[in-house]
C-alpha cells in the first residue's frame, strides 16, 4: 500500500476508533483475570546498574498496529499521524493508566517479594512503521554487596489483557567496572511469586556482586 492510500485509511479508521479508545482503556479497569488479550506489545529490556548496585530497567514497548492507530489518534491534535512533545505528554496517562497500578508490568523478585517501582523517567513516545513505540526507564534500587544478590525480572501483564511478549533471550545488562553481573533467560517454573503468570512467560535471572 502506498503512503497516500495508507494515510487515507489511517484517518478513516482513526475517526471510527477514536470514539472507542476510551471504552478500550476503561476495559483495563475491569476484572480481567486471565482475559483474552486485547492489546499486544513487543518489549525489550536492559537492566541498569550504577556503582551502588541495581538502578533501573530500561523498557522499549512496541504496540500492535490497531491499538497504535486508535491511541495516537486520541491525542494527535494536529492530525499529522506523529507525536509532538505535547502530544507525547498527553499520551502518557492514556497508555500507563492501569499499568502504573501494576508496577508498569515490570516485576522483579528480590528475596521473597517484588520490588516496587520508585520512579518512571526518560519517557518518550513515537510512531515507527505505523506502530506506537514507548521508551522509558523505571527506577529500582538494590545495593551491591560482596556476595551475589539474586534477582528475577519479568515484564508481563498477569491478567493477559495486555499481552506483553518480552524478548528475554536478547535482554541486556549495563554495569560499571566495579560490579560483576551474570544473567540468562528461563521459564518461571517453580517460582511461587510468579504463579499468576501464564506458563509461556519467561524471566531474566540475574546475579550481581562487587568485583
Amino acid at each position: 500500500m502506498d503512503l497516500g492510500l495508507w494515510e487515507s485509511a489511517y484517518w478513516l479508521q482513526a475517526l471510527f476508533l477514536r470514539s472507542k479508545i476510551i471504552l478500550l482503556l476503561l476495559g483495563l479497569c475491569a476484572s480481567v483475570a486471565m482475559a483474552h488479550p486485547h492489546v499486544f506489545v513487543d518489549a525489550t529490556v536492559k537492566v541498569l546498574f550504577n556503582e551502588k548496585g541495581l538502578s533501573g530497567v530500561e523498557n522499549r514497548w512496541v504496540y500492535d498496529e490497531v491499538y497504535s492507530m486508535a491511541t495516537v489518534a486520541s491525542v494527535d491534535a494536529d492530525g499529522d499521524g506523529k507525536l509532538s512533545a505535547k502530544e507525547s505528554d498527553a499520551l502518557r496517562p492514556v497508555v500507563f493508566g492501569e499499568a502504573s497500578k501494576a508496577n508498569y508490568f515490570n516485576y522483579i523478585q528480590c528475596g521473597s517479594e517484588f520490588l516496587k517501582v520508585e520512579k518512571i523517567r526518560s519517557f518518550k513516545a513515537s510512531v515507527e512503521n505505523r506502530r506506537l513505540v514507548l521508551d522509558f526507564v523505571l527506577d529500582f534500587t538494590v545495593p551491591v554487596t560482596n556476595d551475589y544478590t539474586l534477582l528475577v525480572l519479568v515484564v508481563a501483564d498477569p491478567s493477559n489483557y495486555v499481552q506483553v511478549t518480552t524478548d528475554m533471550e536478547n535482554a541486556e545488562a549495563s554495569a560499571p567496572e566495579n560490579i560483576d553481573v551474570e544473567y540468562f533467560s528461563d521459564s518461571l517454573e517453580g517460582l511461587s511469586l510468579f504463579k499468576a503468570f501464564l506458563s509461556y512467560v519467561e524471566g531474566l535471572y540475574l546475579r550481581f556482586k562487587k568485583k
